[in-house]
């Protein structure tokens, strides 16, 4: 499995990008582990959210598959915002992994901060 620790430099990156192109609220990286990575987002604080995180989410490949592991966006309740099929290295479009682990990071972040601003 893909180890997100390892792309911990550019979840940083990305969500400072974010965080510059909020103006109203602070983005940050609250927690990254192998398989799991908080996002916090303040505006939830102001609405004194219990879940003032969103989440990125590592998942095996269904096992003898030969396919890419899944990278899931989540909101703060553990929704589904969005998932993609990654791969390290090249990407694989005859097994439908049609994206490398850093553009799935970068899209998943993006998608999180359109999210949030769309739907609180």
């Amino acid at each position: 499995m893909i180890d997100l620790r390892k792309y911990e430099k550019l979840i940083r990156e990305q969500v400072a990008k974010v965080n510059k192109d909020d103006p109203n609220w602070k983005w940050s990286v609250k927690y990254i582990g192998k398989t799991k990575v908080h996002i916090r987002w303040s505006y939830l604080d102001y609405l004194e959210s219990n879940n003032n995180c969103f989440f990125l989410v590592m998942e095996n490949e269904p096992k003898g598959t030969g396919v890419g592991d899944w990278l899931w966006a989540r909101s703060p309740n553990g929704g589904i915002i969005e998932c993609y099929l990654v791969v390290e290295g090249k990407p694989n479009p005859n097994i439908g992994a049609e994206q490398t682990i850093q553009s799935g990071i970068k899209c998943a972040i993006s998608e999180i901060a359109y999210t949030a601003h769309n739907r609180y």
